[in-house]
């Protein structure tokens, strides 16, 4: 064991040497505290902003379908085709339902020989009467004329006889019917010579061109009925329900499906009344989704207020009104629950707003940076203690006592998390 001297003396030398050593240690712990202090901290830095804002209001808000629409049969028809699943989206146009059309196509191609029948008819009238049709016609008349010559004849030769008492009344009788009917023969057919010479009668050319029109009618008639077989997408949208079977027999009006237009797409809330009449149509809205993928918070999508329902609910005492979104990146679906910010009321007074970046927050305080030019043209950084209010875009309200940051000050946003109070700064970049 080593002998340790017990010498006063060397004691007190051995003291002075330790107080020699921790006295140039402290000395060079200061100084290099001091070179820190003087060296300026590198930060980037952005504007404080004086900004004029609405009353700010949220609501909880649920998606509606733009256009639901149920689909049915223009038709009598069975179902032959379905073109379409539940879920799937069409464009407007898409074909979705085929009835048998068999049928119709029989009664079109009827409808169209009976027009053509008609078509030949008038075609016949228009070209007038054939010249060997009025030989024809005028040989029968020269025929009657000899025949009633003849019967005149007979009957004169006849009358003579009766005169004379050779022959009796009776056979006189019978003698001038013969000559009447000849007669009346003979103008029979002078008459359809007639008819032939002049050609066909007015009335009986429209009563043809009316039937055409008829038969006309009757296969554009079929041919709407050809078409109407077939039910078509109305518009862009997606098919949610399925109300037929192939095989069944689906009368006028009986539905087939029913489908919802995609976009745009309305989002309904309900205000409270000392609310509802400060909402004007036109107001622009924020519509929040909650999204719990890879934790990225709400997704935002922009509406217009297009109807505001004045009638309300007598028990909550709130009103309906609803929010069009035309950019819905499919990701909105009708039965959807999304928060709606509004802001409603006449502009407040400007408030002061600084970047979101520019808060520090610890647990003791919540801060800003803001930066001040020194007598010497260096740059000072002075910590702020705030108040945080609503956010702006990428910007933060923020409330304090006195006029400590005003509207056109350089707050830090970056490198405030190395700063202490009368840090020197070295402004690197100015975000405007």
């Amino acid at each position: 064991m080593p002998h340790i001297s017990s010498n006063p003396l060397s004691i007190c030398k051995v003291m002075s040497l330790l107080s020699l050593c921790l006295g140039m240690a402290l000395f060079q712990s200061a100084a290099y505290a001091q070179k820190n202090e003087d060296t300026p901290v590198p930060v980037e830095v952005a504007k404080a902003k004086a900004i004029a804002t609405h009353s700010s209001f949220e609501y909880p808000g649920t998606v509606q379908a733009w256009a639901t629409t149920q689909l049915a049969s223009e038709v009598d028809g069975r179902v032959e085709e379905l073109l379409f699943t539940e879920g799937q989206y069409v464009q407007k146009g898409t074909p979705l339902v085929k009835l048998r059309i068999d049928p119709l196509i029989i009664q079109r191609d009827l409808a169209k020989a009976e027009k053509n029948l008609v078509e030949a008819r008038l075609e016949e009238l228009n070209s007038g009467t054939r010249p060997e049709t009025i030989e024809a016609a005028q040989s029968a008349v020269e025929q009657s004329k000899a025949k009633v010559r003849l019967a005149d004849n007979e009957l004169k030769r006849i009358k003579k006889l009766y005169k004379d008492g050779v022959l009796s009344l009776d056979e006189f009788d019978k003698a001038d019917a013969q000559a009447q009917s000849v007669r009346a023969a003979l103008e029979e057919k002078q008459s359809i010579l007639n008819e032939l010479v002049i050609g066909p009668r007015l009335e009986k050319m429209k009563q043809e061109e009316a039937n055409l029109k008829a038969a006309e009618a009757r296969i554009r008639m079929i041919q709407d009925n050809i078409n109407r077989a077939t039910i078509f997408a109305p518009f862009n949208g997606y098919i949610v329900k399925k109300e037929t079977e192939v095989g069944q027999w689906l009368e006028q009006g009986d539905p087939a499906l029913a489908m919802i237009r995609s976009n745009p797409l309305k989002v309904e809330i309900h205000v409270p009344q000392f609310q509802f009449n400060l909402i004007d149509i036109g107001s622009k809205a924020k519509v929040m989704l909650e999204s719990y993928e890879n934790h990225t918070g709400a997704q935002t999508f922009n509406g217009t207020v297009i109807e505001k329902i004045r009638s309300g609910d007598p028990v909550s005492r709130t009103f309906p009104v609803r929010i069009k979104i035309t950019k819905t990146e499919s990701q909105l679906a009708p039965g959807m629950l999304v928060r709606v910010e509004l802001k409603i009321g006449k502009k407040k007074g400007k408030v002061l707003f600084v970047p979101k970046d520019a808060i520090v927050r610890t647990p003791r305080e919540t801060s800003v940076w803001v930066t001040r030019e020194e007598k010497d043209k260096s740059m000072k950084a002075d910590k702020v203690v705030v108040q945080t209010g609503r956010l702006e875009k990428n910007m933060i309200a923020v409330e304090f006592e006195g006029r400590q940051i005003q509207s056109g000050d350089w707050v830090v946003v970056k490198g405030n998390e190395r700063l202490k109070p009368n840090s020197k700064v070295n402004i690197i970049k100015k975000i405007h």
